[in-house]
């Protein structure tokens, strides 16, 4: 039996970031999809939801590093092709 990778290689600082940040990003593209749709206004109320959606990707992302981030591909493999 080979031993898996991400028991034998702990996470480092840089990874856990690299992680937070590719978590962050997701969360901003799918908090400005609205934009494309709708006439956005810069209220207090989507402000702040749009910041919980980034911090809450970027978070998620952090915790559980390449197993939230390959979900988070298959979700956008998932939508047809243009």
């Amino acid at each position: 039996m080979a031993p898996q990778e991400d028991q034998s290689n702990p996470r480092t600082l840089s990874d856990v970031g690299y992680h937070f940040l590719l978590g962050a990003a997701f969360g901003l593209f799918c908090a400005l999809i609205p934009l494309e749709f709708t006439k956005y206004s810069l209220i207090l109320w989507n402000v702040s939801a749009t910041v919980a959606l980034v911090l809450f990707c970027g978070t998620l992302s952090a915790l559980f590093g390449k197993k939230f981030l390959n979900s988070l591909r298959q979700f956008l493999e998932s939508f047809p092709q243009i």
